[in-house]
């Protein structure tokens, strides 16, 4: 804005199979969503496609070079950011001249500008750390300040990917149910033998109703839905686990009755 001085950011963003994959900026910005500065780069890339040019991975150009070459390729790299990589350089020199060290026992080098292998499982970046930071801060906060609201918005963020068919919304799903699992809440409820409130209640309802959507989405593969079901009953074995009549166990309704007989039971 013209009220602030212009700054410079640092931006680096990693892609896979045409997905993002991971982000870094420099302007320290926490949050859920991409900040501004890595939306302004993924923009420029596709409208400007032919602005950024593409190299071959590090390890053929490095392959390319002779000895000579190789050692003033690492010394000048050491040169420029020496406060930074030197100590790793040092310690990744006496490694090597290592015959025993665990690093000759390897054979070649990573390289991360190679891309992932075509088995290799790929994903949009979600900053998991940061969606358990958000949620476990909301949750402390009893619903107060807002805080429903925006645990309401997360969950709407997680509708959002799923009506996308984005794999990330059963991964951002299950970071918030397991903080959820977590909330301190649970045992006092527990202790005191009294029912969570009405406001919590309708969180936990939604979180089962957006977990039915999950389970019951015919596009998953049957691997995805086993893992889910493990995961639910192991959430379902936790004992301050709530109960959808929120009773914390009390006798459930008998629906036996209820169900279908004869022959159209199978159906």
């Amino acid at each position: 804005t013209q009220s602030e001085p212009e700054t410079v950011c640092n931006v680096a963003i990693s892609f896979d199979r045409c997905k993002i994959t991971s982000v870094t900026c420099s302007c320290g910005n926490k949050d859920i969503f991409y900040c501004a500065h890595v939306v302004a780069l993924s923009l420029y890339r596709i409208r400007k496609p032919d602005r950024v040019k593409l190299h071959l991975p590090i390890s053929e150009t490095l392959f390319q070079m002779n000895r000579d070459q190789l050692q003033k390729f690492v010394q000048y790299l050491i040169t420029v950011h020496h406060t930074e990589v030197l100590p790793t350089a040092q310690k990744l020199a006496d490694e090597i001249l290592s015959q025993n060290s665990e690093i000759n026992q390897v054979h070649g080098a990573p390289d991360p500008t190679a891309g992932a292998s075509i088995d290799d499982e790929n994903c949009w970046h979600l900053d998991e750390e940061q969606v358990q930071e958000q949620v476990k801060l909301f949750l402390s906060q009893g619903g107060y300040h807002g805080s429903g609201k925006q645990l309401n918005l997360l969950f709407a963020k997680v509708r959002e990917m799923l009506k996308m068919r984005d794999s990330n919304g059963a991964r951002m799903l299950t970071l918030i149910t397991a903080e959820f699992m977590a909330d301190p809440h649970l045992s006092l409820w527990r202790q005191q033998g009294t029912a969570m409130t009405d406001k919590y209640r309708q969180l936990w309802d939604e979180l089962g109703a957006l977990w039915m959507c999950i389970v019951l989405n015919p596009h998953c593969k049957l691997e995805q839905k086993a893992s889910w079901l493990k995961q639910l009953k192991k959430w379902n074995s936790v004992d301050v686990c709530p109960w959808e009549d929120g009773n914390h166990g009390n006798e459930l309704p008998n629906l036996t009755g209820a169900l279908p007989q004869g022959a159209n039971a199978n159906q």
